[in-house]
């Protein structure tokens, strides 16, 4: 996202005295969420951020850090390994049983970066059902230099995947917060949500407020679960320690948690929300496109299945009536493609060149 650190403190420090009054920093992606808390005591000189410094960043950004955290807290967490090496996934292969296992980054970003980006086709993680499997895709996936590691997939439908959103302000309490539950992902084994919709559940929150404040975090954040249909458990699966893309069903359903960071960064707080409407639904809906029809092609999903739950949704991930013009353009591209391809496999088909 970008190459320059010392650069990119240096623009915003000039941005900074280009611009009078309150300035706000809320980061949205997880190199932005590293980058801030890295830089937080030099950046905070100018900006106001309602976000974790670099005591919480460092501890969240390494998901093996926040498995050892919630098992002290006697909070579930996945299977999990973190093999070194090639050598080690190979004597792990044979010794573990509970497959199917998954393959994923122990640092999130990492894996967007060039060197793994073409290596992880886009996934978050990759599966692997059988000893053989896991050391193939190991080698396959291996960069030195970048952790990964091996956990147990939980079964299960994506509806069983249940995210708490939440501000928490600067003493680690969640004073505004949010569930909502996934419904499809894309790429549909281990990719980022296409449609979600907001829901209520009182594990999920009492978990997730009880790292939260554990961490001492301040800022908006994501934690992720999953129901274990063996141990009828919510395990965690991630914290992701900024604003993630699903917000847009929080504020759909009442709770505007980028608007409370901003109000309460700039010392006018908005009052707190812990309760919003069930069943408010949110669709990226050009990627739930891709999704649904993989699943169709499976025979896990109907297109009447598919399009009942589109006219459901209330908010999209691009679309705006208060940005008309991108949103058409965004969406005439997507179509335009959606034929492009079509046409292409046609002539491939008919054996057109």
């Amino acid at each position: 996202m970008y190459d320059d650190e010392e650069s990119l403190v240096n623009f915003f420090m000039s941005l900074a005295n280009k611009y009078s009054g309150d300035k706000v920093l809320i980061p949205s992606v997880d190199e932005c969420a590293y980058f801030i808390g890295k830089y937080h005591k030099d950046l905070s000189r100018h900006y106001n951020i309602p976000a974790p410094d670099w005591e919480a960043v460092s501890l969240v950004n390494n998901k093996k850090n926040q498995y050892d955290l919630a098992e002290k807290l006697n909070i579930p967490v996945p299977e999990t390994y973190y093999p070194k090496s090639i050598d080690d996934v190979s004597t792990l292969a044979h010794r573990i049983n509970n497959y199917p296992y998954v393959i994923k980054p122990t640092v999130s970003f990492e894996w967007k970066v060039e060197a793994m980006r073409s290596k992880s086709k886009g996934k978050k993680g990759i599966r692997a059902d059988n000893a053989d499997e896991l050391i193939d895709h190991a080698k396959e996936i291996f960069v030195p230099g970048y952790d990964f590691m091996i956990q147990e997939v939980i079964g299960g439908r994506d509806e069983r995947l249940i995210t708490f959103l939440s501000y928490c302000d600067s003493g680690g309490n969640p004073i505004s917060y949010f569930v909502r539950k996934k419904i499809r992902q894309c790429p549909v084994d281990f990719g980022y949500c296409t449609m979600t919709e907001s829901c209520h559940n009182d594990i999920v929150v009492k978990q997730s407020v009880e790292l939260l404040k554990a961490l001492k975090f301040h800022g908006v954040s994501g934690v992720e679960w999953k129901l274990d249909p063996e141990t009828d458990s919510y395990k965690l699966i991630e914290i992701n320690a900024r604003s993630v893309n699903t917000t847009g069903c929080a504020i759909a359903a009442g709770v505007d948690l980028p608007s409370i960071a901003y109000f309460d960064a700039i010392g006018d707080p908005l009052p707190t929300v812990t309760d919003w409407e069930d069943g408010c639904r949110w669709a990226w809906l050009s990627m739930d496109f891709w999704a649904g029809r993989q699943l169709i092609n499976e025979g896990k999903l109907s297109f009447g299945e598919w399009f009942k739950s589109v006219k459901a949704v209330r908010a999209d991930a691009v679309f705006s009536r208060d940005d008309l013009g991108f949103s058409l353009q965004y969406y005439f591209s997507f179509v335009w493609s959606v034929v492009i391809s079509k046409v292409k496999k046609t002539l491939v088909r008919t054996g057109v060149n």
